[in-house]
C-alpha cells in the first residue's frame, strides 16, 4: 500500500479531451499504472491532478501514457 502523505502531486493540463468518455479512458490507463496514489480527470477543464509515488513513476513516465492514448499534455508549474 503507498503512503499517500509520501506522494508527490502535479497538474497536467490535457489537448483534445472532448467528452466523459475521453476522461475515463484516461483514468482507467493511469489508475492501472505502478506508483499511481490518486487521479482526477475532468474533460471539461481539460485538467488532470494526478497523485504518484517518485520512487515508482515520474511525470514524464505519465505524460507518455497519456500521449500514447493519443492525448498531449502540458505540465502547469
Amino acid at each position: 500500500m503507498i503512503n499517500e502523505s509520501s506522494s508527490t502531486k502535479v497538474i497536467l493540463t490535457i489537448c483534445n479531451t472532448r467528452c466523459a468518455y475521453c476522461s475515463r479512458v484516461i483514468e482507467q490507463k493511469l489508475k492501472s499504472m505502478p506508483g499511481i496514489v490518486d487521479i482526477s480527470v475532468s474533460y471539461l477543464t481539460d485538467k488532470v491532478l494526478v497523485g504518484y509515488n517518485p520512487t515508482e513513476t515520474n511525470t514524464q513516465v505519465i505524460r507518455e501514457s497519456i500521449k500514447k492514448l493519443g492525448y498531449e499534455t502540458v505540465e502547469r508549474r
